[in-house]
């Protein structure tokens, strides 16, 4: 039965454009990159100002066969230009290849209908890549480092992780807005400092910085997650459920909760570790816990991958989804006057906790 939920959460991740999945008995190898994007990165674009053996050379073409950027006219990139903030969001609509969003009314005072950018940053509104905290977005303005990494954390839906990883010590002494957000890019990889402990918020980007970044973050999303039947000489990486506390509204014992995997692949890629080594395991089943009225535990239990499956098919039971903890969890009456509450694995949560996962650079996964 497990191997029946393996191939379901696995097929459903293909769905979601996040795997392809081959057999599943030994190892599975999930590319996630599109046809649409295998296909243009046959093209060979070049410009006249972005020299070959230029250091953004490689990025900058792979960007623009990626539909991530276009040039701007005569056959030249814009090297060494700035990227103004309507640019970046709209690259970050091609990188997530969003659903376009046109509303009828603007959200800001300054991105009217009319204007090219105009559905670009109301999309990147609606799929919370922006905070819609100031009635204007100043779009003709260039983007900062801070706004990019903002921005591209957010897109990733990290606003959460974001929020925990403020408490962190950052890792630029000149940080002092948007601290979380910038501690989980350079966590990821996905930006750097500027040398001298620097990571200068306010500087600006150029397109082929900005073009290089977006290409690090395709390449880390669509890179292959390969299951795994047995670690073998590979690290394993794994996240300890959290025990449910007593008196507790609602028992929570999320499987390897969102901020806790963060952490653990932090702390491991802060060890020098390599990361290509590592194997993350999983859980394929659920924990349950029941509560009486006062919220007093009666029982913990574990639930094999088979009886979260017979459990989902019963009447009463309600399922909800955790986007803080990325996790499933439903809840029923055994019997009257108590609660139980088993949280659970699901495509869903397998693809968020995959993801994050890729970003760190694991590739590997096993489920049990």
């Amino acid at each position: 039965m497990i191997d029946r939920l393996i191939s379901m959460i696995l097929a459903g991740l293909c769905c979601l454009g996040l795997t392809a999945p081959a057999a599943v008995p030994a190892a599975v190898d999930a590319p996630a990159a599109s046809a649409n994007a295998a296909l243009s990165l046959e093209r060979t674009i070049t410009y006249s100002d972005v020299p070959a053996d230029h250091w953004s050379a490689s990025s900058v073409n792979r960007a623009t066969a990626l539909g991530l950027f276009q040039g701007v006219g005569e056959n030249t990139f814009g090297r060494g230009q700035p990227i103004s903030r309507a640019a970046f969001v709209t690259a970050l609509m091609r990188l997530f290849d969003w659903e376009p969003v046109t509303p009828e009314e603007n959200a800001f005072t300054d991105v009217t209908p009319e204007r090219w950018f105009y559905s670009a940053v109301e999309t990147a509104l609606a799929n919370e890549a922006i905070a819609a905290a100031e009635s204007t977005f100043r779009p003709t303005e260039d983007v900062t480092r801070e706004e990019m990494a903002s921005m591209l954390i957010r897109a990733l839906g990290y606003t959460s992780l974001a929020g925990v990883a403020a408490g962190y010590s950052a890792p630029f002494s000149d940080v002092n807005t948007n601290r979380g957000f910038i501690v989980v890019a350079h966590d990821l990889g996905i930006v750097g400092g500027v040398g001298d402990d620097l990571f200068a918020s306010n500087g600006t980007a150029t397109r082929e910085q900005a073009a290089a970044m977006l290409v690090r973050v395709h390449d880390l999303l669509t890179a292959r997650s390969t299951l795994l039947e047995e670690a073998g000489e590979y690290r394993t990486v794994t996240v300890e459920t959290p025990a449910p506390e007593e008196g507790a509204e609602l028992p929570t014992t999320p499987l390897e909760p969102l901020t806790e995997l963060y952490d653990t692949l932090r702390q491991l890629k802060s060890s020098g570790a390599d990361m290509d080594q590592a194997v993350l395991c999983l859980s394929a089943g659920g924990t349950g816990t029941v509560v009486d009225e006062e919220g007093t535990i009666l029982s913990t239990d574990t639930f094999t991958a088979q009886q979260v499956e017979e459990l989902l098919g019963q009447k009463g039971v309600k399922t909800y989804y955790s986007e803080r903890y990325e996790s499933n969890y439903c809840i029923y009456t055994p019997r009257e006057g108590q609660t139980a509450v088993v949280w659970y694995q699901s495509e869903e949560s397998l693809a968020a906790k995959l993801q994050l996962a890729r970003l760190f650079g694991v590739t590997k996964f096993m489920l049990a």
